[in-house]
């Protein structure tokens, strides 16, 4: 027996640091950050500790999505049967094999198998590992890297998987990424003279002044790239706007409240503005440690693994879907199964520069990524009740086909005289966003002081504070929560409850690119199906 032992460990090891055939060398398929965008130092110190996540390859997949759309389809009779991360883990979780196989290269590595960290399931696998280590593993060699905000990060810009790991990982996180910018970004407003507030939102959307009351209840602001809140400003905010005062309910991971980001705070501040008395989490996810697509990864681990996850998610960030691989796109989407089907709602900002047409000689539109997943609601932006903001990011995936949901919704919209001509866009993608808010001319306070801010991630927050209140009026009826809420607004409402926009366009900065996507009546790809009407949405969702 030892000696079966012997000798298949030499052929593990074999296979895993073999240099002669490789799988998944470092992304060379989508647009990566500009190196000169960070200065590559010295080679990284062999003890340094790095931390890389594992995607391992999953069972039951299929189940999963089929039990997705069933859970979601307000038509189906098991609308609103959703399950707990634990229970959904008993069917979605690492294929045995697969685990094995991971913890195997791992610990041929030298890595301590009990340092190694899994989700529910054990379908992720998080390790902190010493560069020597990895750079024997990945074949690879590590250098610091750092840029103009003098932020000092290790990675290597050539890699590759293990041979052994090619059929055991859908991808392998946090070696060769250099974050890149976040794509949604609260800005300095310009000044719409609008000058929204809670009690302006109250009023626009039919709010009535709703407080919630069921305590099961509760929401989550994401918090990404080093963007902290402040309760100080929250609290000055929330008695300057007279609004119920009101803590955030938890924090999860780091907050350092004495440096609080313009982002952080306008989010806290609205959600809670909006979803009134309802409990809040600020779950921060803000290290560079593994670059900006891993903040967002990490957030998405430790929600799957944390069981009594808040309901509501309203999230904040954004990239260039063609910056992500499809292996990428396609576990996350994965997740976000596991999000609706335990009856979690998750709202994304869909962008803050408008259609993002480049090209030097054929002009395209550039779609936003997460805002394009088909098992999200994306959240677009207005600048008036009947107005397209002209940034808001809107568009269609090159990535993500159309849904069933939204296919009669879309085509009617792209055979309008409102569409652009199909040569910018790719008319058989997923169609975003799916509604909006507005997003100019934001009050809030940061750093004690009042000033006014712009951006689809004024919108998110002021949505998701919207939903939650819905859910309220559903728990309170003993109702499931709304969960994956886009087969209720295509099949089923189709523009009821929602405030049409049907003026402007968000063409944003492009030049010669059209004016990008027109709003018109009922969904177009810049505003969505409109605006919450919440005085109507309460009663249209307790007849599900």
């Amino acid at each position: 027996m030892a000696i079966f032992s012997s000798c298949f460990l030499l052929q593990l090891a074999l296979l895993c640091f073999s240099t002669s055939v490789s799988f998944a060398v470092l992304r060379n398929d989508v647009e990566q950050p500009k190196e000169t965008e960070w200065r590559r130092l010295g080679k990284a110190e062999g003890d340094h500790q790095i931390e890389v996540t594992f995607a391992i390859s999953q069972t039951n997949k299929e189940w999963l999505e089929n039990k997705f759309w069933l859970v979601s389809d307000p038509f189906s009779k098991e609308y609103g049967n959703y399950m707990n991360f634990n229970e959904i883990a008993r069917y979605v979780r690492g294929r045995e094999d697969s685990v094995k196989a991971v913890e195997d290269a791992l610990t041929g590595s030298g890595v301590d198998a009990n340092t190694i960290r899994y989700t529910i399931g054990k379908d992720f696998a998080i390790v902190k590992i010493p560069v020597s280590a990895a750079e024997e593993l990945f074949t690879a060699d590590f250098y610091y890297f750092t840029d103009d905000n003098e932020l000092m990060i290790v990675k290597s810009r050539d890699y590759t998987i293990p041979p052994c790991l090619k059929d055991h990982v859908d991808f392998v996180s946090g070696i060769g990424e250099l974050p890149r910018p976040n794509k949604v970004k609260s800005q300095k407003s310009s000044g719409s003279g609008l000058g929204i507030s809670p009690k302006f939102i109250n009023s626009a959307y039919n709010l009535s002044d709703y407080s919630a009351t069921n305590t099961k209840n509760s929401q989550a602001i994401a918090g990404f790239l080093r963007q902290y809140f402040s309760p100080d400003d929250l609290q000055d905010f929330q008695k300057a706007y007279k609004v119920p005062v009101k803590s955030i309910a938890k924090v999860v991971g780091e907050n350092k409240a004495e440096r609080p980001g313009i982002e952080a705070d306008l989010d806290v501040e609205y959600i809670s503005a909006i979803g009134r008395n309802i409990d809040t989490w600020f779950i921060s996810t803000s290290t560079f440690s593994n670059g900006g697509q891993e903040d967002f990864l990490s957030w998405i681990t430790l929600q799957v693994n944390t069981t009594d996850s808040p309901w509501v998610h309203s999230i904040s960030y954004g990239d260039e879907e063609s910056s992500i691989p499809q292996s990428y796109i396609d576990r996350v989407n994965t997740e976000f199964q596991k999000f609706g089907v335990s009856g979690r709602t998750v709202l994304l900002a869909s962008g803050d520069g408008g259609v993002e047409c480049k090209g030097l000689v054929t002009r395209k539109y550039h779609p936003n990524w997460p805002a394009s997943s088909p098992y999200i609601t994306s959240v677009g932006g207005t600048s008036g009740t009947d107005q397209v903001w002209m940034m808001g990011g809107g568009g269609f995936s090159n990535k993500q086909p159309m849904p069933d949901y939204q296919k009669e919704a879309v085509q009617k919209y792209v055979a309008s005289s409102a569409a652009p001509p199909t040569t910018y866009f790719n008319k058989s993608g997923r169609a975003y966003p799916d509604v909006s808010a507005f997003a100019v001319d934001f009050s809030i306070y940061y750093l004690e002081i009042e000033m006014s801010v712009d951006g689809t991630s004024c919108a998110t927050p002021t949505f998701a504070g919207v939903v939650s209140l819905l859910n309220d009026i559903r728990l309170n009826n003993n109702q499931s929560t709304i969960g994956f809420m886009n087969p209720l607004l295509y099949t089923k409402l189709k523009g009821d409850g929602f405030i049409d926009v049907t003026r402007g366009n968000n063409r944003g900065n492009a030049l010669a690119c059209d004016d990008g996507f027109k709003a018109s009546t009922g969904w177009d790809p810049a505003s969505g199906w409109g605006q919450p009407n919440f005085g109507l949405l309460r009663k249209l969702v307790l007849q599900n």
